[in-house]
């Protein structure tokens, strides 16, 4: 579980909690005293003139926008960088700095049309030379991008203009638009690059400007007074760390917090009726990864069993009260999975024994799935469920919980016959599952599937550059995953925004770049 748009950390310090009933019973107790708050956890967390107050259980790590990998800080550059192009709430591409784009040359050159009128907080003006700097920065390997393998096929990047730019690319490569929605490859001023700042001073286009950062504690960001998208109308806004989702939602009844960020759907579902709750699904998956090589689990029908016999509907209600999706490999987006699965989209027991016999092992089989509840709260209520559906058509899953570490360590080096996994999601099936099963996949090991069918689909999706034709390809890959059980993906849940009445025109948005982004236009009094 690694890094942002592959397997998820934990990504705040509070996580759904995993859903026994023991857990439940906790939960309630916990949540009787929510109007209550807790001075210790909520000190400092007070709205001054017209700063908004956002808090969240994690806190602000990093400033330099390329190599950022914590959830929160995604959000928060996102408010103060902008990139070449964007996801909109419908996770639809569109313009950001970047006005128009378009292939030629048999997709192998991309040019962008840019945008005028815009300046960087220090006051210099975006052109393309920024184009340029930024990405060639992102690409240095001693600055150590994340992000910089979305720009692979990039042979080079040319200012044919002061509002033009081309991309010369190895190949035609058409997720690489969704590459460049990352805040790791935003806009950057070239004087700040220069200067070495970037670190301390983020320096970008967006809505709002660095102020300031306690680290561990508090950032404050200022609205951009030049902003390219209109006036922002909220003054200033304050991320807070606040330990607990339980005492940000008191904090947000109390009027101290604004806008709580919140993941645990026990507590969003307790929220007071004078604060309004915006949730929005996450670009993410859990789902149980299979190592399909030796064993059982190689022969595709005891594979199809485990399909057949499991419940995803339960598992989905066991592990997050329901609060979320049953999902197929591409979560959500244009090119979301309908049906969920080729095979037994809903669970059918005697179709699970059937493939049973067909495999030879009509009595069933064992294997052992690993799980974290370091990196996953929810993991060991999936494994519970799962367990027990699998038993009645005969499949024995033990199960072993490891720290994160060696979850981490095993989950790369392949060594479990099952793993529950939360991974990343991305709205371009390539971005999500070429490092998987496209070729020189850098995540094949974990990924313990491989077929030239799917090498030939990832690459045939990638290069598409009609909507039709790319919809085609991407059902056929899903229905491909699915029809061979290469993994059983099971759902996606909820992420949730704590809102006081005071704050209108608010909504999270599902990418992590822009979840963040309706603050630009928000108001509150």
């Amino acid at each position: 579980m690694v890094a942002d748009r592959g397997p998820v950390r934990a990504r705040r310090r509070s996580k759904r909690a995993c859903r026994s009933a023991a857990a439940l019973a906790m939960s309630a107790s916990l949540l009787v005293g929510l109007g209550t708050l807790v001075p210790s956890q909520v000190a400092g967390a007070q709205a001054s003139g017209s700063t908004l107050v956002v808090a969240d259980t994690s806190s602000v790590q990093k400033l330099d926008p390329d190599v950022v990998t914590n959830f929160l800080d995604f959000q928060t550059l996102g408010l103060i960088y902008d990139q070449l192009v964007q996801y909109n709430g419908s996770l639809q591409l569109v313009p950001d700095l970047a006005t128009q784009w378009a292939y030629s040359d048999g997709n192998k050159l991309l040019t962008f049309q840019l945008r005028h009128g815009v300046t960087f907080d220090d006051g210099t003006s975006f052109t393309s030379a920024n184009v340029v700097e930024s990405l060639d920065r992102a690409l240095a390997p001693k600055t150590g991008d994340a992000s910089a393998s979305f720009l692979a096929n990039v042979k080079k990047i040319v200012a044919t203009g002061t509002y033009s730019v081309e991309f010369e690319l190895s190949q035609a490569d058409t997720s690489i638009l969704d590459g460049l929605t990352s805040v790791n490859l935003s806009m950057l001023s070239t004087k700040a690059i220069a200067a070495g700042t970037l670190a301390k001073t983020p320096d970008g286009t967006g809505p709002f400007e660095y102020s300031s950062w306690s680290p561990g504690n508090t950032f404050v960001m200022t609205a951009n007074p030049n902003y390219w998208g209109g006036k922002v109308k909220i003054g200033s806004v304050k991320i807070e760390t606040i330990s607990s989702e339980q005492s940000i939602a008191s904090a947000v009844e109390a009027h101290t917090v604004q806008i709580g960020l919140l993941t645990e759907p026990q507590v969003a579902k307790s929220l007071p009726s004078g604060v309004t709750k915006e949730k929005v699904l996450d670009l993410t998956y859990r789902a149980l990864q299979l190592q399909d090589k030796t064993g059982p689990l190689a022969n595709v029908d005891n594979r199809l069993a485990i399909a057949c016999a499991v419940n995803r509907a339960e598992v989905l209600q066991d592990s997050v009260f329901g609060a979320g999706q049953v999902v197929g490999p591409v979560p959500l987006g244009e090119f979301a999975s309908n049906p969920v699965s080729a095979v037994c989209p809903t669970p059918n027991l005697a179709m699970a024994k059937s493939y049973l016999q067909k495999a030879g092992d009509a009595s069933g089989f064992s294997f052992t799935a690993i799980t974290s509840t370091d990196l996953d709260p929810t993991s060991a209520a999936q494994a519970t469920v799962v367990q027990g559906d699998l038993a009645q058509a005969g499949i024995k899953m033990n199960i072993q919980n490891l720290a994160s570490d060696a979850y981490i360590q095993d989950w790369l080096k392949g060594k479990f016959q099952g793993a529950f996994a939360w991974n990343g999601a991305d709205p371009d099936p390539y971005t999500m599952y070429g490092r998987y099963f496209g070729t020189g996949a850098n995540l094949g090991v974990p990924a313990g599937y491989s077929s030239p069918q799917l090498q030939k689909l990832l690459t045939e999706g990638d290069v598409a550059t009609s909507l039709a034709s790319r919809k085609m390809i991407w059902t056929e890959l899903s229905n491909t995953l699915t029809s061979n059980a290469v993994w059983i993906w099971l759902f996606t849940a909820y992420d949730y925004a704590a809102v006081a009445s005071t704050v209108h025109g608010f909504s999270l948005h599902a990418t992590n770049s822009t979840s963040l982004d309706s603050l630009s236009s928000a108001t509150f009094s």
